[in-house]
C-alpha cells in the first residue's frame, strides 16, 4: 500500500510539474572572427539563451556567405549567415553556383536589412587625379578608363562582382582599365593611400572607418554611380538601391545612388518546424538581448527581421511571423 501510494504521489508531481523547458544546441557558420559576423552569432547566442535558458548558439568561423549557402544546403550545418546576393545566385544556381541550383535554402530571419546600409558600394577616386582629368561622374570615367588603375574587391568575393557590374552599368569594359586589381578591402585601402591605384570601389558600411581613413589620408571623391545604374545592377543581384545624401559625406558634392546589401540566416527546408518557430520567435521577442551582440545592430526592428530575401521563408519562422502580424 505504502508503495503505491508513493508511486501515485510521483505521477502526481510528474503531472502537475511545468513541462520540461526547450532548448538548443546549434552551430552559425559565418566569416572570420572579431568581425560583424562574429557579433552577430553573439547577439544570437544571447536571444536564443533568454528564450530557452540553457541554450546555445556556436558561431563558427568560415569562408563566409557564399560556402555557407553550400554547407547548409549539405547540411553540414543547422544555420548560416549569407548575404542576398549571394543568396540569390545560391537559389538561381548562378555566378560561383553556374548550374547547381541549391533548392532546398530556407530563410529563417534576416540580421540586417540593406536599408541599414552595412555593405553599401562606393566608388571612391583620388581627388587630385579627379582634377587633373577632369572627373566628376561615372560617364567622365568612361571617357579616361585607359588611363585609370582600379581595385574591386577579390575573386570569389560577390562584393567585386557587384562593383564590376556597376562599371559596366555605366558603359565601361573592366578590360580596359590602364590596370584592375582584385584585392580585399584592407589591401585596397593601402594601395590608394600610396598612390599605387587611382579608384577603389567596394561595398562597405556607411562611414566605415576604412572610408574615413582613405579620406584622411588622400584627397577624394565619392562619384554618383546614378540612379538608373543602381536599380540595374541591384536587379541583377537581388539587392535594393539606396542613397547616400551629399551631406552626409564631405567629398560627396550631389546626392549618391548606390546598391545596398543585407545578411540573412539560412537554414535546411529540412530543419524541424519547431526549431524554426523557436529560433524565430526568440529573435522577435528577445530582439534587445540581440541588440547586445554589436551597436550597429540597434537599428535592427521585428519588421527588418521578417524582411524577404532570395530564398523563401522557413515554414517555422512564417508561422512566427504571422503570429506577430509581421506576414
Amino acid at each position: 500500500m505504502r508503495k503505491l501510494l508513493i508511486g501515485l504521489a510521483a505521477a502526481l508531481v510528474l503531472a502537475i510539474a511545468p513541462a520540461q523547458a526547450q532548448n538548443y544546441n546549434l552551430t552559425l557558420a559565418g566569416a572570420s572572427p572579431g568581425g560583424l559576423w562574429s557579433r552577430i552569432g553573439l547577439g544570437l547566442d544571447k536571444a536564443l539563451a533568454k528564450a530557452y535558458p540553457g541554450s546555445t548558439v556556436t558561431y563558427q568561423t568560415g569562408s563566409g556567405g557564399l560556402a555557407n549557402a553550400k554547407l547548409v544546403q549539405d547540411k553540414k550545418v543547422p544555420m548560416g549567415l549569407t548575404v542576398d546576393p549571394e543568396l540569390s545566385a545560391a537559389v538561381k544556381g548562378t555566378g560561383p553556383f553556374k548550374g547547381r541550383v541549391q533548392k532546398d535554402l530556407r530563410v529563417l530571419v534576416r540580421v540586417y536589412a540593406p536599408a541599414a546600409r552595412f555593405q553599401l558600394t562606393h566608388t571612391l577616386i583620388n581627388a587630385d587625379v579627379a582634377k587633373k582629368l577632369k572627373i566628376s561622374s561615372m560617364a567622365d570615367l568612361k571617357k579616361h578608363a585607359g588611363q585609370l588603375r582600379v581595385a574591386v574587391n577579390r575573386p570569389g568575393n560577390m562584393d567585386g562582382d557587384v562593383s564590376l557590374a556597376f562599371f559596366k552599368a555605366a558603359g565601361i569594359n573592366p578590360k580596359r582599365f590602364k590596370k584592375l586589381v582584385r584585392a580585399a578591402s584592407r589591401e585596397m585601402t593601402k594601395l590608394m593611400l600610396d598612390r599605387r591605384i587611382d579608384v577603389m570601389s567596394f561595398g562597405i558600411a556607411f562611414n566605415h572607418r576604412r572610408i574615413r581613413e582613405v579620406a584622411k589620408g588622400i584627397p577624394v571623391l565619392l562619384l554618383n554611380q546614378g540612379k538608373a545604374a543602381a536599380e540595374r545592377v541591384a536587379k541583377q543581384f537581388g539587392i535594393e538601391r539606396c542613397k547616400v545624401l551629399a551631406k552626409e559625406y564631405k567629398f560627396l558634392h550631389v546626392d549618391n545612388h548606390s546598391a545596398c546589401v543585407g545578411a540573412v540566416v539560412v537554414v535546411h527546408k529540412d530543419m524541424p518546424e519547431k526549431t524554426a518557430y523557436d529560433v524565430t520567435k526568440a529573435m522577435l521577442n528577445q530582439i534587445d538581448a540581440f541588440k547586445t551582440g554589436h551597436r550597429a545592430l540597434k537599428v535592427t526592428t521585428p519588421k527588418s527581421i521578417a524582411q524577404p530575401s532570395a530564398a523563401p521563408h522557413h515554414p517555422g519562422a512564417i508561422k512566427a511571423y504571422r503570429e506577430a502580424g509581421l506576414m
